[in-house]
């Protein structure tokens, strides 16, 4: 059996698994292990985590022995395991030309291969300074979140049969287009996201700089017919001086040459040729150095100072429970969507305007599309960097973790305060006991002048945990005739009630 069948069943065979345990955390099966696998590595996601917090989370150790692995036998993770790789694959098979010289040109070396490393140094440099935007590009965490908030709704509605009350994600079409985007740009050049985007692939580039398995190409046996390159994946171009910071392991040099040349072995040592392509792959040139580094900077301060522009309050930033205080969340998330896809009753939402620039795609809670179930903490168990602390259900009914904001009546849509009518549902649906929610009769003059009395609604500030029950069940379309911020959060000092 050739190498390329090979490399196809495990790269099916991984994806298939990656499937397999989105699926299985959103049906409640195995939850952390399901979604954390893929997750767990990312080395990128694992050096963001060390540099902003100063530590490695246990989980992330898959990501040092794949960095560890990739020292010896080059960036096997790309074309072996990557499910975003495999998608890129899949690209890289159907747009793929027929003319030979064509195919050539499109698998040679491009000095735009560099720009990957150019958007590593910006993630990094923002690391340095605690802003954590590795997962915008992450390609494990971009593909979990393409198939939590883009691919799930859609099933889901299929499996309910054009139900409207289904799993519904904000900023579904923006995630889509991305991903979409990626699989197209194929077009242009196969495997484009990963030749030229992708932050992980750029860190793995530098760890298989001098790898101690790699191809080596025999120069009494080769012909230079070319044909290596034509089927190159990684535009690594085999039929030269191979670089091996961009060689994805496809193997597909050694199955198409038609004189055996290239093998993948041992090197002790290498030739002044090769040894000159070394850096060529990872070689950033001082101009892309100095962008990447102003990049990198620009990004700290425009999202730093973002509050500062558009003011400190945000009463919509709900958080899971368990969620640090924001500035070590920040430092944390990576914007998986691990956390939505476990999410029983679909609260936990992408971030839009609920939160700062830096905050964008992060997990809050949007209470009109579900709520906080009061004996559920799945979302703290599958956090694969710790954003979200795993916490017990006892855990999370204790004084430290209990609130994550504060009901407050809109009594100018309140249907008893402001209509006559009757409703007790937000104080029937309140979880707590005592109610955090209590009635008491009210005597107010209705439109004819008659005096008309009515219980209506008042909030135990106290007793509230900010679960959103009573704003997802109220019977008032649009805007909830109750509604809960993110004032009372026990996570923020600076987040009270009162001062």
């Amino acid at each position: 059996m050739s190498y390329r069948r090979i490399r196809w069943i495990y790269q099916v065979g991984f994806f298939g698994l990656f499937v397999f345990l989105l699926v299985a955390g959103a049906m409640g099966l195995a939850e952390r292990y399901a979604t954390e696998l893929f997750l767990d590595m990312s080395v990128l996601a694992g050096l963001a985590t060390v540099i902003t917090q100063h530590n490695l989370m246990a989980g992330m150790f898959l990501g040092v022995l794949i960095a560890a692995a990739t020292l010896f036998v080059g960036r096997f993770f790309c074309g072996w395991v990557c499910p975003m790789g495999a998608c890129q694959q899949l690209g890289a098979y159907v747009f793929e030309g027929k003319d030979r010289k064509d195919r050539y040109t499109r698998n040679s070396f491009s000095r735009w291969q560099r720009v990957k490393y150019a958007v590593l140094a910006v993630f990094v440099l923002a690391a340095v300074f605690g802003v954590v935007l590795a997962g915008l590009l992450d390609p494990i965490a971009l593909i979990t979140r393409f198939g939590v908030t883009v691919v799930r709704p859609f099933v889901d509605l299929l499996g309910h049969g054009g139900a409207t009350q289904t799993v519904a994600f904000d900023a579904a079409v923006a995630t889509g287009v991305i991903f979409v985007a990626a699989f197209l740009m194929n077009l242009v050049q196969p495997r484009f996201w990963c030749r030229t985007i992708c932050p992980l692939g750029a860190m793995l580039g530098l760890f298989s700089l001098r790898p101690v398995f790699r191809m080596v190409r025999d120069e009494q046996q080769c012909i230079r017919c070319g044909r290596c390159t034509e089927e190159c994946q990684g535009a690594c171009e085999p039929d030269k001086a191979l670089v091996p910071s961009e060689c994805v392991m496809c193997m597909n040099c050694i199955d198409v040459c038609p004189t055996r040349a290239i093998a993948f072995k041992a090197t002790r040592r290498l030739e002044d040729e090769a040894a000159a392509q070394t850096w060529r792959g990872a070689w950033v040139s001082r101009r892309q150095f100095i962008a990447a580094a102003v990049g990198g900077l620009a990004s700290v301060a425009v999202l730093r100072n973002w509050r500062n522009i558009l003011g400190r309050g945000y009463p919509k930033r709900i958080r899971p429970p368990g969620s640090l205080d924001e500035e070590d969340f920040l430092a944390r998330c990576i914007r998986c969507g691990a956390c939505m896809n476990v999410c029983p009753t679909n609260v936990i939402q992408p971030s839009g305007g609920e939160t700062d620039a830096e905050g964008l795609w992060t997990p809050v809670l949007k209470m009109r599309y579900g709520y906080c179930e009061y004996e559920c903490v799945k979302c703290s168990q599958v956090c694969p960097t710790g954003a979200i602390q795993k916490i017990g259900i006892e855990q999370k009914h204790e004084e430290s973790f209990a609130h994550i904001g504060t009901a407050f009546v809109d009594r100018g849509r309140c249907l008893p305060w402001s209509f006559g009518k009757e409703c007790l549902v937000c104080q029937e649906v309140c979880p707590v006991s005592p109610k955090a929610i209590y009635f008491q009769a009210a005597t107010y003059l209705d439109a004819e002048g008659q005096s008309v009395e009515m219980k209506v609604p008042y909030i135990r500030a106290e007793q509230c945990i900010g679960c959103g029950a009573c704003e997802y069940h109220c019977p008032v379309q649009d805007k909830a005739a109750i509604r809960i911020t993110s004032i009372g959060e026990h996570r923020s000092q600076d987040r009270k009630l009162l001062l």
